[in-house]
Formats: structure tokens, sequence, C-alpha cells
């Protein structure tokens, strides 16, 4: 993925081997701005416009290639679709083309032109429409394959008539957050044998080392110690050792708000006992996708410096049906005391998490704790695979995660939660059960992880549809893992900074 990105003002010639110039529906011509730079292609882009044969629709892409001595260069005309509609989402859709479109050019710089002209017809502010072209863009160049053998563009520019002050930041964010978006879907896509339990945790603490972000590593000697039953019965069954990551940042600063993320790191989820059918089952190696995305939300924070105090912790662990497995009709007692009785060892995200959360409440007593996981076939049923179902025990957190998920382009839809969906889960020879049937088990699921916050302000996020993309996602989310719930939680956290 793009590892340089820069701001540079819009004048001479472009130097990148291509650029890329915006255009809305039913454009004539080219902004004053767009059509100078447009010179160094011999006016190729504007050419496209004024032939009639581009109409401007929302992603579609006109590429024209000129052989510069030894090299080729490119113009590429995208659309933007219709003024109106220009929100951000749409504008890193539109944009998200153009960088796929580019990456089959095996092109190795790239500019895009963001004039004023363009961002100030849009719908949107004008540092929005610059952060949403350089996401969509940066993230539709990502490359899933495990051997990352596909070119990739390794240096973007921004070319703007605007005031550099004014755009240099939101790029600078979008920059920090698609590098960590990237990072965290080449942890989701690796095989499980290359990424179990061990080289989770061993990925995130030197992740948090990156972006100087405290970080301690769990053995199973420290698991026991603070007695998360939960977390050791889960690992029970797999030869991979479980691990515990507890990441902090500005944890000194007490007068600062905390907030607790809390992140499902299953490596891989056979189903234990409760075995899953074969069909797809290669698709878990991305259990772990929570996790992955909390600590690339607080190495996030502290590259932003955000006056926030963050918690993260991950409970990395392989769900597998082995001799010494976790059984159906197991008690287990939570390092908070409370016991559940495990109905099916195929639920047990809820089981890590209800740990992890008790834990953190316990430890840390944040202001809020926010949990994200894979956790339930049924939101995906019920939001499909762009919306991530959402509940919680404060009405004020559920709206700034609603505020971030708008402005970060990642959806999330509140799903009810009372006293009736809390008394589904209640045990009859236990404090809890981990399974209350197929009804509402989106709600049920993630209420059971929600009672071991006790009052702590919490909010759960089900990832189970977002974290994977088969291919019908934006034009930004290459096939296979998403990266969803990096720049959702970057967002929310920036909520609560500004708010405190």
């Amino acid at each position: 993925m793009i590892r340089s990105v820069v701001v540079r003002a819009a004048k001479g010639r472009v130097s990148e081997d291509a650029a890329v110039f915006l255009a809305y529906r039913e454009t004539k011509r080219l902004s004053p701005v767009a059509s100078r730079l447009d010179g160094t292609f011999d006016g190729a882009a504007a050419a496209l416009l004024a032939s009639g044969t581009f109409r401007g629709e929302r992603g579609e892409t006109r590429t024209v290639s000129l052989k510069r001595g030894r090299r080729f260069v490119h113009a590429v005309l995208v659309g933007l679709g219709a003024r109106a509609q220009s929100n951000a989402e749409n504008v890193a859709d539109a944009l998200g083309f153009a960088g796929r479109a580019l990456q089959s050019l095996r092109v190795d710089t790239a500019a895009i032109v963001v004039d004023e002209a363009i961002a100030k017809e849009a719908a949107i502010s004008i540092a929005l429409f610059a952060h949403a072209a350089t996401k969509g863009f940066i993230l539709a160049t990502h490359d899933p394959t495990v051997s990352k053998t596909s070119s990739s563009i390794r240096r973007l520019a921004i070319l703007s008539d605007l005031p550099t002050r004014t755009i240099s930041a939101p790029v600078r964010r979008a920059h920090t957050a698609c590098d960590l978006i990237g990072r965290v879907r080449d942890w989701v896509n690796e095989p499980a044998n290359l990424m179990g339990p061990a080289r989770l945790a061993d990925a995130c603490r030197k992740l948090c080392a990156e972006f100087e972000v405290g970080c301690r590593v769990w053995n199973r000697a420290d698991i026991e110690r603070a007695r998360m039953g939960a977390v050791l019965a889960v690992a029970s069954g797999s030869r991979e050792e479980p691990r515990f990551v507890v990441a902090h940042y500005n944890l000194e600063k007490k007068s600062l708000p905390l907030v607790c993320l809390v992140g499902k790191g299953v490596t891989f989820d056979s189903g234990g006992i409760s075995i899953k059918p074969w069909e797809k089952m290669h698709e878990m190696k991305g259990d772990m996708a929570g996790g992955a995305a909390v600590v690339a939300a607080i190495a996030a924070a502290a590259s932003l410096e955000l006056p926030i105090r963050v918690v993260a912790l991950v409970p990395c662990v392989e769900n597998m049906p082995g001799g010494a497995a976790l059984r159906p009709g197991d008690v287990l007692t939570t390092c908070s005391g409370k016991t559940i009785e495990v109905l099916t060892t195929d639920a047990e995200g809820r089981l890590i998490l209800a740990d992890a959360v008790a834990y953190a409440r316990a430890h840390y007593r944040p202001d809020v704790i926010v949990d994200v996981a894979t956790l339930t076939g049924g939101v995906v049923v019920a939001l499909g695979t762009r919306v991530a179902g959402m509940l919680g025990t404060s009405e004020t957190h559920l709206d700034a995660m609603r505020s971030a998920g708008e402005r970060a382009g990642e959806p999330v839809w509140a799903l009810p939660l009372d006293e009736h969906y809390f008394a589904m889960v209640k045990g009859e020879i236990s404090d809890y059960k981990n399974y209350a049937g197929r009804n509402a088990s989106p709600i049920t699921g993630g209420a059971m992880i929600g009672a071991f916050a006790e009052s702590t302000p919490w909010v759960h996020i089900d990832i189970a549809g977002t974290a994977w993309n088969e291919g019908v996602g934006p034009s930004y989310q290459t096939r296979g893992a998403t990266g969803y719930g990096v720049d959702l939680l970057l967002r929310f956290l920036e909520i609560v900074a500004e708010s405190r």
C-alpha cells in the first residue's frame, strides 16, 4: 500500500506517472487549475469531457496513456456522480475506482487533483472531501494476497490550489488511518497457521512499539493469575497457547476521559466441540478482526496525539475441538467471580470478552467500555455486510458511535436492548448461559458481554458481516478483510476527546 503521501501546490506540470482528475455528472469542462495541470497530458482529460462520451457517473473511469520518452504517463478521469450526493462515502468510493485503475497500470507514483472548484461544490466540507478522496484511493491499492506480488503505487501527491493548511491535516489523518487499516487487513487475511494467538499478540506488541503505545502481552501463567477462567477454557482445546494483550495510551493523564477498547482475538474458530460446517470455515481465520481493529485504533490515537486516555485489551485464543477442549454443559468461572454455563462451544467470543470486559471494568474503571467482535451470524442475516450491529447501555456513547460511523463511512445500526434481553441470558445452574437461542441472537450475544460491564457505560459492535468482503463492498474494499472498525473507533475517540 502507498507509504508516502504529500500535499503540494497545483503549479507547473505534473511530475508523477499519473494524475487523477475529478468531474461531477454532466460536467463539460475542467476547472482552470485542473485544465492547467492537464496540459502535462496534452489536454487528454479535457478532451474526454468535451467528447460527451464521459457522463461523470460515480466511479466511471477513463484513462489515457501517453508515451514520454522511455516511460508512459497516464491521465485518469473519474466521475463523482451528482453534486448533491457528494458525501464523504461517495467521494471515497469514486476515488477507489481511480486507485484500482492505476494499480492495474503498475505505476510508481500518482497524483490526485483536488482543486477548490471541485471541493466547494461538494455537500461536505473541503477537509472531509480531501480526507475521503485520499482514503478511497489509498485503500483501493491494498494488495490482499499473502505473497504481496502485485505492484503497488509507492507515492501519492494531492495537488491543490487550496491553502496547504486547509487539507494537510485531513490528508495526514487519512494516510494514518489507511496505513493501519491496511495492517489490520493483512493480519486478518493471514492464514491461521501463520497467525496464531502468540503471533497475533506479538504483532500487536510490535505495532504498539512502533507508535509508542505501552503494551504488555500476558502468557498463560499471567492469565491464570488473573483468574480468567473463560479465556483459559476456550483455549484449552488447542495446542496454541493463549495470550492477552494489554495496551495503553496516555494512561497517566488522569484528567482525560478513559475509553477501554476490547477486541475479540480468536485466531481461528472451528466451533470447538460444537463444530461448524466445513463450508466457509476457512474464513474463520478472520475471527480476530475485532482484536486487530482495537489495537490499530489505539495506535492511530497515539499517532494523532488525541487528548484522551485509551486502553486496548485483546484476549487471543484458538477455538479447537482437542481432547482437552471445552464441552457443552461445562460451567466456567470468570475473573469477576460470575459463572457461565456453556450451551455451545461455538459461542466462544462472548466467553473471552466477558473476562476481558470484567477486567476492564474492575481494573481501570473507565468512562466507557467498547467491545468489538465478529460475534454472530445473526447480525449478518439482519444487517448484511455493509452495516455493523450496535447495542449498549449508554445513549450518549451510542449516539457518538453512530456519528462516528457516519463520518468514517463505517455505518452502525443500533439494535434494541433492555432488561428482557439480559434476562434471556440468565443461567439456570449458573449466573449466565452463553446461548439463548436463535431469536434475537445478535442482541442476546451482546447482552451476555454487557452484563459483565455492570454499571459502566458500555457499547458493543458486532462486525461479523462488515469485517469481510466477498466482492460486493465499496470500490476501496479489496476482497477478504476490510479493516472495518479502525476508522470507526478512531472517529469515536475523536468525538469523546472533543466533548471532554
